[in-house]
């Protein structure tokens, strides 16, 4: 008999993991506790090392054709002056970064798996594991199976169940984010902006279909509270080079989402028997080096390639795990790093900051990419 998953969780990485279990012949069955399938965070960058996991998930066409190929950037000051400017070819990368909407991308996954395995409206409400997982939601409805995979985000119910360690940390940063549709002076089809200013950053990209995203970050202790609007974004940016104002402007109110940052400190802790986390659940990062989402990806091929030929259940969980947890954390850590050192609030500091940005190569600026690229992921077939 085929071996059997579930899947708390329908977000990027619920839905990679679902793709690369079935690959790898596990029956997977995806529970979403939204009554809708509904990604929300506007744009994600899929960098060179998620870009290998859309290949391996035989995704990457859907992907490369919903979205909008990112080869170009700069890094800014509010008032306009450019430190660095940035060609992939120009430092020697071939590889592509794909910049596309959350929901685009959450699209392609979902017909690929297919619909028919994601349950909606079905939030976990706890989970027993005696040689077979049960997961138990309202109304007393279960599912059994052979292992269970909590990708159920940065509140994960899994993860509260099993480690009990608490909330998440608030990482006294906030941002606003949007998407809007037309062409603005300065941001060419394939490029992306990064503007860096003291206590406040700005970034806008294209994201296919003639749409761009944009997030405004703010570092601030007390977190957004009741600044939701419009008014609160402009207040911040709205003096800042063009096409920032364009661009807030453009944003219907509706459609302006405000979150307050999160992450934890990397647990070594992620499962036991038949239980595992993977990607939010279990290594929550700040955005600032764009890895929360393609971390999440990596996590779902280095899961299906332990246990393709694992003797036991337990025995594939805690290979996946050991090929995970230094990588994840390491991203957890340096993703605070980064937020620290762009978000800073101090002028003299954040004129250094400018300063050693408006010196340095390309080359040195990219390195991570290159790092990304040469990830050697385990395959799946």
């Amino acid at each position: 008999m085929a071996r059997t998953a579930i899947v708390i969780g329908a977000g990027l990485g619920g839905l990679s993991a679902a793709l690369a279990l079935q690959r790898v012949g596990f029956e997977v069955e995806v529970y979403e506790k939204s009554q809708e399938l509904k990604e929300v965070g506007a744009g994600i960058v899929l960098y060179p090392n998620a870009i290998n996991v859309l290949r391996k998930l035989d995704v990457y066409d859907a992907v490369a054709s919903a979205g909008s190929f990112g080869r170009h950037g700069k890094y800014m000051t509010p008032n306009g002056k450019v430190l660095v400017e940035m060609d992939l070819k120009d430092v020697g990368l071939e590889k592509e970064a794909i910049a596309i909407h959350r929901a685009d991308l959450q699209h392609a996954l979902v017909n690929k798996l297919g619909a028919d395995k994601i349950h909606l409206g079905m939030p976990l409400t706890s989970f027993d594991d005696n040689g077979k997982v049960t997961a138990r939601f309202p109304g007393g409805s279960f599912a059994s199976g052979d292992l269970l995979v909590g990708a159920d985000g940065l509140h994960s119910a899994v993860r509260k169940q099993y480690l009990k360690d608490g909330d998440p940390q608030f990482a006294n940063c906030f941002a606003w984010r949007g998407v809007v549709t037309g062409e603005f002076e300065g941001l060419p089809s394939d490029s992306g902006l990064l503007i860096l200013g003291s206590g406040l950053q700005f970034g806008a990209m294209r994201i296919g279909q003639g749409r761009v995203y944009w997030f405004g970050a703010v570092a601030d202790k007390k977190g957004a509270g009741a600044r939701t609007s419009k008014k609160d974004v402009l207040e911040l940016f709205g003096n800042w080079t063009d096409p920032i104002p364009q661009l807030i402007n453009a944003t219907a109110q509706e459609a302006l989402l405000t979150h307050d940052l999160y992450d934890r400190k990397p647990t070594f802790n992620w499962g036991k028997d038949g239980i595992t986390l993977l990607g939010d659940a279990a290594h929550p990062m700040v955005p600032f080096m764009g890895q929360g989402g393609c971390q999440a990806l990596e996590d779902s091929i280095a899961l299906g390639a332990s246990l393709k030929e694992a003797s036991s259940i337990p025995i594939g969980l805690r290979k996946y795990e050991n090929l995970r947890k230094a990588r994840t954390a390491n991203f957890v850590t340096q993703s605070r790093k980064a937020m620290k050192a762009s978000m800073t609030s101090n002028p003299l500091i954040a004129a250094a900051r400018d300063l050693v940005f408006s010196k340095m190569p390309p080359q040195v600026l990219m390195k991570n990419f290159h790092t990304l690229n040469s990830y050697d992921m385990p395959d799946l077939d």
